[in-house]
């Protein structure tokens, strides 16, 4: 179920917003001529969608209402139309000569991916053609990325005399502090199988495949509790903010929110129920 709406496709601008089903929703940039390169409404409208989606969920269903419940939001991919996920930031934009105009294209970006971060659903990139600049640190504020193999990713910003900022910033942490410096300073372009070799990507599946790759990843998200996932995709983001002895106990005050609730009861009874199962079972599959 989308926000405020009826399930279906909703298009406003250049995103789109697709209720998939089954707890699925994908934003998809649409700005294919410009191979998704992000403008400063665009990436308002983007982080609009986001919010709004946080909005949606932090809400929440009415209590024992089941349907209302499998209608809620739980997994978001992320992809751009056409053969690109996104080309950057908008270089029209980025050249006009009010410095202002530059600065609200940052100023909307930083935004978008702050909201991203901070969405309680896992947030998956699907990637294919150019991941460039702003495209690559989008990438690196999603929670999961699968990319085709003809994806195209770097921080080209040393070519148009621009230094790398915004979720840059998190690239020493995914890839390290030399080869973030690389990528940073020497601007180059590299191929999907190096961005999973970085760590950048979590798989690289074929152009014709990389739906099914998706899917994949989604429906064990799916299996998954939506709030069990929501307290570690938080905890995950405290951590990159904290010293260690920090980011420590507030794993295990989020272990101890995580008890107080229904899922692990659940989960562990159903594990425990199974084996069980298997203990009275003969390995033919007869009992006694």
């Amino acid at each position: 179920m989308r926000p405020g709406g009826a399930a279906g496709a909703e298009q406003a601008g250049s995103v789109r917003l697709e209720d998939r089903g089954g707890g699925r929703v994908d934003l998809v940039i649409e700005r294919a001529h410009r191979a998704n390169a992000l403008t400063s409404a665009l990436a308002r409208e983007l982080e609009h969608h986001l919010r709004q989606l946080a909005a949606f969920v932090q809400r929440g269903a009415p209590e024992g209402d089941e349907v209302a419940c499998a209608a809620l939001p739980r997994v978001v991919v992320l992809r751009g139309a056409g053969r690109h996920f996104c080309g950057g930031a908008d270089l029209h934009e980025m050249s006009r000569p009010d410095v202002a105009g530059g600065a609200r294209v940052v100023r909307g970006v930083r935004e978008t991916l702050r909201a991203s971060r901070a969405l309680p659903l896992p947030v998956v990139a699907c990637v294919r053609g150019a991941a460039l600049g702003a495209g690559l640190e989008m990438l690196a504020s999603c929670d999961l990325a699968v990319a085709a193999d003809d994806a195209v990713l770097g921080m080209p910003e040393p070519h148009v005399g621009l230094p790398s900022v915004i979720e840059a910033a998190l690239l020493p942490g995914i890839v390290g502090l030399t080869r973030a410096r690389e990528m940073l300073l020497l601007g180059d372009s590299f191929p999907a199988s190096r961005a999973l070799e970085l760590g950048l990507v979590n798989r690289v599946a074929p152009v014709d495949g990389l739906d099914a790759a998706v899917d994949e990843i989604v429906a064990a998200l799916l299996r998954h509790d939506g709030e069990t996932l929501a307290l570690q995709k938080a905890l995950i983001h405290r951590w990159s903010n904290l010293p260690m002895d920090e980011a420590i106990e507030a794993g295990v005050g989020a272990f101890a929110q995580a008890l107080a609730g229904e899922a692990p009861g659940r989960a562990m009874r159903s594990a425990l129920g199974r084996r069980g199962s298997r203990g009275r079972s003969s390995p033919d599959g007869s009992n006694g």
